[in-house]
């Protein structure tokens, strides 16, 4: 992953490779998600040591965060869609921005450097997992050319109502 020659969205903001210094920035961002919003349906709040696993898991697939002045400002990850190895060139992706950074673009160059990562890393498929109420995040997809190739009905329960879930694709040419 060339990520040496970084992406910035001012002369301060960076897409870089996490480090372990970040993961208390990432768990933060990841909570509030949890606690306040359907884009990730865990229920339960994570700590450092439960999420350590996870966070510690990313050796061929990026986990990247957007920091600025050393605050998270998001991140996001490419991780193994299965552990079958018919699916080893298939990957999922997760983007998550911290609550006060929404809407400036954040999640935009989150998602060119992990498309960037996933084409040098020669992946075939990056499959997204979105709620049906998520219109940002659809939106932010489409931009980037995935496409929607089924919905989920009801799948989830979160905040007392069910939830559909959307699943978009990205296909690479070999």
């Amino acid at each position: 992953m060339a990520l040496g020659r970084g992406l910035f969205f001012d002369q301060k903001m960076k897409i870089i490779k996490a480090k372990e210094i970040h993961f208390l920035g990432i768990l933060n961002i990841y909570n509030w998600a949890i606690s306040e919003t359907t884009s990730t349906f865990d229920t339960e709040l994570k700590t450092i040591e439960s999420f350590s696993e996870f966070l510690k898991s990313f050796h061929k697939h990026p986990l990247l965060v957007a920091v600025k002045n050393d605050e998270v400002l998001g991140w996001g990850c490419l991780k193994r869609y299965s552990d079958r190895c018919a699916y080893n060139d298939t990957v999922e992706l997760s983007i998550y921005i911290d609550p006060n950074h929404h809407g400036k673009g954040i999640g935009k160059f989150i998602m060119e450097e992990l498309i960037k990562s996933a084409q040098e890393n020669k992946f075939h498929t990056i499959l997204s997992r979105i709620t049906a109420e998520s219109e940002a995040s659809i939106a932010l997809h489409k931009k980037f050319g995935f496409f929607e190739i089924g919905v989920m009905k009801e799948v989830g329960f979160k905040f007392n109502r069910r939830i559909d879930v959307i699943i978009m694709q990205k296909l690479f040419q070999e």
